[in-house]
């Protein structure tokens, strides 16, 4: 009897183990989606952004990009409504939720030094090897790239103004480092809704055939992120029911095999 009993044991032990995986996949926090950042990184790129529709009185919308750096990293373009004088630093926080990835990190210290944006990289900050640094260079948009001299916190934006910003794995720390690779101009960044529509759903075609998605079509941030969410919600229910059914399947063997025992 007690070897007919291993097997629903077994399959129980099974369950809890899977059961508890998944939970700590679906309510993963901030720190897993920093660690998922640095792994998506050189994933898929937006090379536009879809302002609102409508703005509140005084609004505006500033594009924030973002480039990853390396040669196959991605680029994230996003429009942020905001208002007139808020800073740099406010812009780029206002943009992290909207992709869905961690706050800047910025240095423990307090210099104000930024470390890291949507968790990557998730170690170091500004690191220094030969006279070059591993960092965050902060470009201002307009009729060509230029080089931040100030720090986000100092910078206040207006009407028109894109914010940039891109990793530099070996840098000068200077403006002979290389811009983001993105238009600069915030009217070749915005793009009208109806462009990112067919975009997702290229998109979306694209992965489903397995083709690299590489060349970053644009795409709507705030929905595409919704739809990880909810995509990762929908992973959960499933499996915890199927957890369920299983386990139900075992409770009723052990039992069986309990009465055929006595």
């Amino acid at each position: 009897m007690g070897a007919e009993r291993r097997p629903a044991a077994a399959l129980a032990l099974a369950i809890a183990v899977v059961l508890a995986a998944t939970i700590s996949l679906a309510m993963a926090g901030p720190e897993g989606r920093a660690a998922a950042s640095t792994r998506q990184h050189a994933q898929q790129s937006w090379h536009t952004c879809a302002p609102p529709a409508h703005l509140a009185s005084g609004q505006i919308v500033v594009p924030v990009v973002v480039d990853f750096g390396e040669p196959q990293a991605k680029v994230l373009v996003t429009c942020v409504t905001t208002r007139p004088g808020d800073t740099g630093a406010e812009i780029l926080q206002a943009q992290a939720p909207l992709v869905g990835y961690p706050m800047p990190r910025y240095d423990e210290s307090g210099s104000g030094l930024l470390c890291g944006i949507d968790g990557y990289p998730s170690t170091g900050c500004g690191t220094e090897s030969g006279g070059h640094y591993s960092y965050w260079a902060y470009w201002h948009g307009g009729k060509r790239w230029q080089y931040a001299s100030d720090g986000p916190g100092e910078w206040t934006v207006s009407k028109g103004d894109v914010e940039g910003w891109r990793f530099e794995p070996d840098g000068s720390a200077s403006p002979s480092d290389p811009p983001p690779r993105a238009p600069s101009r915030a009217t070749e960044l915005e793009a009208p809704a109806s462009v990112h529509q067919a975009a997702s759903t290229a998109t979306t075609n694209a992965k489903t055939a397995n083709k690299s998605s590489a060349g970053g079509a644009p795409g709507p941030i705030g929905q595409i992120d919704g739809g990880r969410s909810r995509s990762k919600t929908g992973l959960f229910i499933t499996c915890l029911a199927l957890i369920i059914l299983l386990g139900a399947a075992a409770t009723a063997r052990s039992r069986r095999t309990s009465r055929h025992g006595t």
